[in-house]
């Protein structure tokens, strides 16, 4: 799995994550509370959207505006909090371009 997208400022931003169970883990993450940050290269933090599915087997993590963008290498990661338990997923990065057309 590639852990760098390309993505072009002003998009709006959409990754559906889903969550395989494994021995031990929760069966779905209802009962999980999820969040998720963009940082860009400039520094600024914009929190995302997080919609879970009703079987709690994946969510999407979602940006509407992503127009104030710093163009260059912004960071994201998944903080999963549950039973006094918090962890978090790798960081991965958004390569941010400019857009072509206006």
């Amino acid at each position: 799995m590639s852990t760098t997208v390309t993505f072009k400022r002003g998009s709006t931003y959409a990754a559906t994550v889903t969550y395989t169970p494994a021995a031990g883990a929760p069966a779905n993450l209802l009962s999980t509370t999820v969040s998720s940050d963009i940082i860009d290269s400039g520094g600024m933090v914009y929190p995302c959207t997080i919609t879970m599915a009703p079987n709690g087997l994946s969510f999407v993590i979602s940006l509407s505006n992503t127009a104030d963008f710093s163009l260059g290498t912004a960071r994201q990661d998944v903080k999963f909090a549950t039973g006094g338990v918090v962890f978090y997923s790798s960081t991965f990065r958004l390569n941010v371009i400019d857009q072509v057309t206006n």
